[in-house]
């Protein structure tokens, strides 16, 4: 019960978190723009993709410390005061000391590379250097992680986040410019090490290594092993999520990155709802994989991929749609990358939500090796396309090499896979999927046309079309909806609002008949 209540308030926190992004978001970007302006806020933009790349010098040691210390205190019947921890710190911070050659000299190749005009490096050097001296300091946050003090761990988010924007906007109204990105940036990092630090030395200083011998080490080199093979799906994301934002940078300027990243924020946002749903379902997915068949793993996976698709499906159709009126309503028209640039952004999150869902099936039937492989080959791909397609083709070269990857190196594999796991063929597989496809793809040709024939003007007509396109939507795929695999997992808990709302329909019915006979 303890665990569980721990849970839901990390979660609640984390939904507060993720509105607070989204509505000071909504304010925060055209107020940079109009303070410094859109290249230094392309160059920031920038930075931050940067920052995610020099995180990869880890090799995953802090990534496994959480959950070598939950190993730990769940092998002491969940007490914190296990022996073990002091240890396990111990030997991870001496082994992220080992790391930090490696990271100086990466921090100092990005700073010498990095694809902004000269006088914006002193910007770039200060964000490095801030990174090279907190690498260490993360070992504190990882470790309460792995205690499990998530609700403290919300609130310090929020905090620190807050507190750090106060900072960046007190800086620019001062007039100091982009220097106010790093020093906000900065401020937030060193404020949530130090507090973290402050939690483990007040509150669990058994944590602490307290002799020598705790700064063993022993085991380092299958700790590295381990801490390999975690790491390579966090090399593969920036590669697949990021490097298109560096290449624009690089070939067409930091001002050339607003108005691409504009163009996708709505897309962005929204897509974290298919991807919540899926976090939601590993836990159940883990029990599924431990003890059923294949059947009614191959049944839950399908179910599973239905229900994620039909929401990127809707996120898709109604964004395309909807997109040029947001944008122009939220950042100005000149910074709309164009129908083409929105309905490739749209097909590639939602092949990429297939795909993910592929990805969750894979993990069910045990496929992990197979699954950091593939991740790190799709990354490598994406990257190395979107080089030459943005160079070739501009901006919509991100999207397209991303698409390209799905296409020719994820999906054929993955299906393949899958459908030999579950025992069924590729098109046994694609089958259940195919009544939601061409539904799909016909309302993704009308939201395009809608899009071309009429733009939205303002934050209502914006909000009505989505409201509409959504609804219809729904009603399109409601007609699939009872036949499909995902329906008896639907139905018990939409049955009884069904219910409640008929019979609230039966009562105004016969009140309007009474009123009327009388």
């Amino acid at each position: 019960m303890a665990r569980s209540k721990r849970f839901l308030s990390a979660v609640l926190l984390t939904y507060t978190y993720q509105a607070l992004l989204m509505l000071v978001g909504l304010w925060l970007t055209p107020f940079l723009l109009k303070r410094i302006g859109q290249h230094d806020y392309g160059v920031w933009i920038i930075a931050l993709q940067v920052l995610a790349y020099l995180s990869l010098v880890d090799i995953g040691v802090v990534i496994l410390l959480p959950r070598e210390i939950a190993y730990a205190t769940g092998r002491a019947g969940g007490s914190t005061d296990s022996s073990e921890l002091p240890f396990i710190f111990g030997r991870t911070l001496r082994i992220i000391f080992y790391q930090m050659p490696l990271v100086v000299m990466a921090a100092a190749g990005f700073w010498f590379w990095f694809p902004v005009p000269a006088n914006v490096h002193g910007f770039i050097g200060l964000i490095i250097a801030a990174f090279t001296l907190l690498f260490p300091l993360r070992v504190f946050r990882a470790t309460v992680e792995g205690l499990q003090d998530l609700k403290f761990m919300g609130q310090v988010t929020i905090l620190t986040w807050v507190a750090g924007t106060v900072v960046m906007v007190a800086l620019i109204f001062a007039g100091v410019g982009l220097y106010a990105m790093a020093i906000g940036w900065a401020a937030t990092q060193f404020l949530n090490a130090a507090i973290f630090a402050y939690r483990i030395v007040s509150r669990y200083p058994h944590v602490l290594p307290s002799k020598r011998a705790h700064f063993s080490s022993a085991g380092a080199a299958e700790y590295f092993k381990r801490g390999m093979w975690a790491s390579v799906s966090q090399i593969a994301t920036p590669l697949m999520s990021g490097f298109d934002i560096l290449v624009i940078g690089k070939v067409l300027g930091a001002a050339a990155v607003v108005p691409y990243t504009c163009t996708g924020k709505l897309i962005s946002v929204l897509s974290n709802q298919p991807q919540a749903l899926l976090d939601a379902a590993l836990p159940g997915l883990s029990e599924v994989k431990a003890g059923e068949s294949k059947d009614h793993v191959f049944r839950v996976t399908t179910a599973l991929t239905q229900a994620s698709l039909m929401i990127a499906g809707a996120v898709a159709c109604t964004v395309v749609a909807v997109n040029q009126g947001f944008v122009t309503w939220w950042v100005g028209s000149r910074l709309y990358g164009g129908l083409l640039l929105s309905l490739l952004i749209a097909v590639a999150m939602l092949l990429r939500q297939w795909n993910v869902t592929l990805v969750y099936s894979m993990f069910c039937y045990g496929l992990e090796k197979r699954l950091s492989l593939m991740s790190l080959l799709d990354g490598v791909t994406t990257a190395t396309t979107a080089a030459v397609l943005i160079s070739w083709l501009g901006p919509i070269g991100g999207p397209l090499a991303s698409v390209f990857s799905i296409l020719v190196v994820c999906l054929p594999a993955n299906l393949s896979a899958v459908a030999r796991q579950a025992g069924v063929s590729v098109p046994g597989l694609l089958r259940p999927l195919w009544p939601w496809g061409w539904r799909v793809v016909t309302l993704g040709v009308a939201a395009c046309l809608l899009g071309r024939q009429w733009t939205p003007h303002g934050f209502l007509q914006t909000a009505a079309t989505g409201v509409l396109a959504g609804i219809t939507y729904v009603a399109v795929m409601l007609t699939i909806g009872k036949k499909s695999v995902l329906w008896p997992y639907v139905q018990p808990r939409v049955q009884p609002i069904h219910d409640v709302l008929v019979a609230r329909l039966g009562l105004v019915k016969t009140a309007t008949a009474d009123l009327v006979n009388k």
